[in-house]
């Protein structure tokens, strides 16, 4: 499993000293915009978690929860590539470049959306939201058919449904990905293991690279952010080179304190939690001498901003 969060340093070749960039071979200025991201989403999560909580909003962003690392998955999307969100997650629409308030609007009562208006920006922006796993694999396949035809290189990149109905309608659009050569990056989340495992022990992520459905499987940790990555950039720059499809395989390892002891091996629900992955990369870039207090303060302030402005139609 990919997994590269506090990486060792480079070491030295030929005398040399390591690249700026570090081992994870990722700008310093990309992993910043992956940092700022997933600020952003973390914040839209908390927003429109409070105006839930106000009966302002008809649902929540719960089904994001703890998934911002998986956004660094559609960073490098261009404009005509085709985004496929799992269903109640828009985490990935906002970095698409879908507007705040197109979010908030598809979130609030029926009465706060003017018809067509989130349609038509989700059109523009070549964002589909599930409706049926049978419509949404049969359009990701037809957008992706278009693009190879077309040959410029763009890609479909589809959020995969849970459940067993779901995993039969993505599981042939992965054969037929895989029979085609189609140019799509498919992201699943996989079950938590059953047993969590014991802070400083790293999991057993030993990942034969077998093919799933005929599309190579990645394995990925879901709250690894630069792992998220890279796994994705090679799947994305396999795609537009017409070389296929590639499934990421995103696993949550739930982690346990050091010094928690349990009987028979069972631990007590309030013993576990998943890390968090907007600190996870806080650690990651102070390991690489990039300080993202200042950073955050100045997306704190302007996307509060943005957050309050995307909302105001809530107070008519």
């Amino acid at each position: 499993m990919a997994k590269i969060l506090n990486p060792k340093p480079e070491p030295a070749v030929n005398g040399e000293k390591p690249s700026e960039e570090g081992f994870s071979l990722i700008s310093n200025e990309k992993l910043l915009a992956i940092y700022t991201a997933m600020v952003k989403c973390r914040m839209l999560e908390q927003r429109a978690t409070t105006l839930f909580q106000q009966g302002r909003l008809k649902s929540d962003l719960h089904a994001s929860a703890k998934r911002e690392a998986t956004v660094a998955a559609v960073i490098d999307l261009l404009p005509e590539d085709t985004l496929c969100i799992a269903p109640g997650d828009w985490l990935p629409a906002l970095v698409k470049g879908m507007s705040l308030e197109g979010i908030f609007r598809v979130l609030a009562p029926a009465e706060s959306q003017p018809d067509g208006v989130a349609d038509f920006e989700l059109r523009q922006k070549n964002i589909l939201v599930p409706s049926s796993d049978a419509i949404h694999t049969k359009i990701v396949r037809e957008r992706a058919s278009e693009a190879l035809i077309q040959k410029k290189g763009a890609i479909a990149l589809a959020f995969t449904s849970s459940g067993s109905e779901s995993r039969e309608h993505w599981q042939k659009a992965m054969v037929s990905a895989a029979t085609r050569k189609l140019p799509i990056v498919f992201v699943h989340y996989l079950d938590p293991p059953p047993q969590p495992v014991k802070t400083g022990v790293k999991p057993d992520n030993r990942n034969p690279g077998a093919l799933l459905h005929g599309v190579p499987a990645i394995a990925v940790d879901a709250l690894d952010p630069v792992a998220v990555y890279r796994v994705a950039f090679e799947a994305i720059t396999r795609a537009r080179q017409a070389r296929g499809a590639t499934l990421l395989q995103c696993t949550v390892h739930p982690i346990l304190p050091a010094n928690s002891s349990s009987a028979n091996g069972r631990q007590p629900a309030s013993e576990i939690a998943s890390p968090d992955p907007v600190i996870a990369m806080e650690r990651y870039l102070k390991e690489k001498a990039i300080q993202p207090e200042p950073h955050n303060r100045n997306i704190v302030d302007a996307f509060s901003r943005d957050l309050d402005i995307a909302t105001r139609f809530l107070d008519r």
